[in-house]
């Protein structure tokens, strides 16, 4: 059950994050296909963190929030980087960024969380998989 809980808290804060930026950035898009992109994305982000959310809260667990002072410093960090370029390119570029990061990271929670449920395990490959798409749609805004 550890590397269950483990890896949907891994999936939820990783949605709640994803989710925190495209929320900061959405206001900045000028294009409407950029916008449209981020905020198809940002619902099935919020869709898959809620079905995280019923699966730990089925096994007593609560749900993961990202570190305050982390999700401060990206905040700060992405309102600098769009003041410096507020481009619907630049912000494709971070949008990007971030989905490959967030690639990385749940790819090694799932090798790394082998004992987690098949239903974890499928939730997490669907959200790398998200997150594939994500950045190959904003490559064409590049």
């Amino acid at each position: 059950m550890n590397d269950t809980v483990i890896l949907l808290k891994e999936c939820n804060s990783g949605c709640k994050t994803a989710v925190s930026g495209m929320n900061q950035v959405l206001e900045h898009v000028k294009s409407p296909a950029l916008k449209e992109k981020i905020e198809d994305c940002r619902k099935r982000h919020n869709a898959l963190g809620e079905r995280c959310h019923t699966l730990l809260s089925r096994l007593g667990k609560n749900e993961c929030d990202p570190p305050a002072l982390g999700m401060a410093l990206s905040r700060a960090g992405t309102e600098l980087k769009l003041t410096a370029d507020g481009s619907d390119r630049h912000i494709a570029e971070m949008m990007a960024d971030g989905a490959n990061t967030g690639m990385k990271s749940l790819a090694r929670h799932l090798n790394d969380c082998r004992d987690a449920t098949p239903e974890s395990r499928v939730l997490a490959s669907e959200l790398i998989r998200e997150e594939q798409g994500f950045y190959s749609d904003m490559l064409k805004f590049l």
